[in-house]
């Protein structure tokens, strides 16, 4: 895209609720992960591109990455027209609604190019809206990862800062899950704070700071053994998980009922910060209430996503803490 590149938003976030923040990121997707996958799709004499973004929350990096590849491709020289889909999944319904809308409010985009806002968002009032022509190569859905069959004959796959969630278990299988939906040579995007772990033989590391892989083919012979290693391995590993995920829930259940004690408190006590300490303490209290309203509608995620509101209510007990000892 070069100078058509989607700027770095000012709101700090450290998940896929952003546009495309890092321009160097931006450019290296664009220049040498989409230019490869076009390059061999017109050697193939293939006319379409499938990306699935996994976990993809409330659409921005859906709609940075299809800007990117859209401005990508109008900028070759194609003798044959190239197409492209984008299969956006995430668990809770409640953000595919809002990623299905494409309606962002206007300071999201402060730092985005007038070129990219005229060309693929419209403005109404205090918001800008996705244009049809980029909205049209997407499908949002719900899915879960865990559970769930996933895409095939892809080319592309982003699943940012999600598998940490999840058991080890959980994480290898999705890992394998991936390499089996990628086509040959097709490419895996985890964020800067996961890995592909022991699966090693399945990718080739192609960016260690971004953690971009590119699938790696493997014979079934060594795909043979390791099913049956890793299911002897898995059968053991699960049973020990579900011990611990009971172990954590309980711990989390407890956590958040003396966590809403030391909150209410703080409201009485300390009325006129407790503004400030909501702003400085966003992110783990809105991702707890999140994980909470999906456990609430979902029963059967409750154990699955133990481990993960463990962390969060532990990080905002440490928030209050702090909070206190500042206020003293």
């Amino acid at each position: 895209m070069g100078s058509q590149k989607i700027n770095e938003w000012n709101q700090p976030s450290s998940s896929a609720e952003e546009f495309l923040r890092n321009n160097k990121l931006s450019d290296y997707i664009q220049n040498e992960v989409f230019a490869a996958i076009v390059k061999k799709k017109k050697e193939l004499q293939e006319s379409e591109i499938r990306i699935w973004i996994a976990g993809c929350s409330t659409g921005q990096e859906v709609y940075s990455l299809a800007i990117l590849l859209k401005e990508y491709i109008e900028s070759m020289d194609l003798q044959q027209e190239m197409n492209f889909k984008i299969y956006a999944t995430d668990l809770d319904h409640d953000s595919i609604k809002i990623a299905g809308a494409g309606v962002y409010p206007d300071y999201s985009l402060n730092n985005v190019l007038p070129t990219i806002l005229d060309k693929y968002f419209e403005r109404r009032q205090d918001f800008f809206v996705v244009k049809k022509q980029i909205r049209e190569h997407i499908i949002f859905a719900p899915h879960n990862i865990a559970k769930d069959p996933g895409f095939h004959h892809l080319d592309f796959i982003s699943c940012r800062n999600v598998l940490n969630y999840f058991q080890p278990t959980q994480q290898q299988a999705m890992i394998s899950s991936f390499h089996h939906s990628l086509n040959e040579d097709g490419y895996l995007f985890l964020g800067q704070s996961e890995t592909v772990g022991e699966f090693n033989e399945l990718f080739l590391t192609i960016n260690k700071r971004w953690k971009l892989f590119k699938k790696q083919e493997v014979t079934e012979r060594n795909r043979s053994l390791d099913a049956g290693l890793h299911a002897i391995q898995d059968k053991s590993a699960e049973e020990i998980e579900k011990q611990q995920l009971t172990e954590q829930l309980n711990e989390a259940n407890q956590l958040i009922n003396r966590l809403q004690a030391k909150l209410d408190k703080l409201h009485l006590d300390h009325e006129a910060k407790y503004e400030s300490f909501k702003v400085d303490s966003y992110h783990p209290i809105l991702f707890v209430k999140g994980l909470l309203q999906i456990i609430k509608k979902q029963e059967y995620y409750k154990e699955e996503y133990a481990g993960a509101m463990l962390k969060e209510m532990q990080k905002l007990e440490l928030a209050i803490e702090e909070f206190i000892v500042e206020d003293q």
